[in-house]
């Protein structure tokens, strides 16, 4: 079993750093090139991550409104980096793994282990 996830955390200059590498990653990603149509595509992706940035930029000069967009941007991205993890998490295989790292993804395998004994010296 594995788990994939990514960091949404942190200030939104990081934040809008790590969400054009994870796009850019998604952008070569085979897994999501069929993704259901609930979640967005790329391009889509990439307009609203777009649209974060230039309120960011806009919100450093203290602009009440740009700072409000930007925070309900990030909410929305958020959430929709979530499901999209999500999705990954349903349909990838451990063959897949490989290229979920690359895309910048963290997978963790999650289980039980197998305990080995050791029989005792006799």
């Amino acid at each position: 079993m594995k788990h994939v996830s990514i960091d949404l955390t942190g200030k939104d200059s990081v934040f809008i750093s790590n969400i054009y590498r994870y796009h850019n990653g998604l952008c070569g990603l085979s897994l999501y090139r069929n993704h259901p149509e609930q979640l967005p595509s790329v391009d889509q992706l990439k307009e609203k991550i777009d649209l974060l940035q230039q309120a960011y930029e806009a919100g450093t000069t203290g602009n009440r409104v740009q700072i409000a967009l930007r925070t309900q941007l990030r909410n929305e991205l958020t959430e929709i980096f979530k499901k999209i993890t999500a999705y990954l998490q349903s349909v990838a295989t451990e063959d897949d793994i490989p290229a979920l790292l690359q895309a910048g993804f963290s997978v963790k395998r999650i289980g039980t282990r197998k305990k080995t004994v050791v029989a005792p010296a006799t």
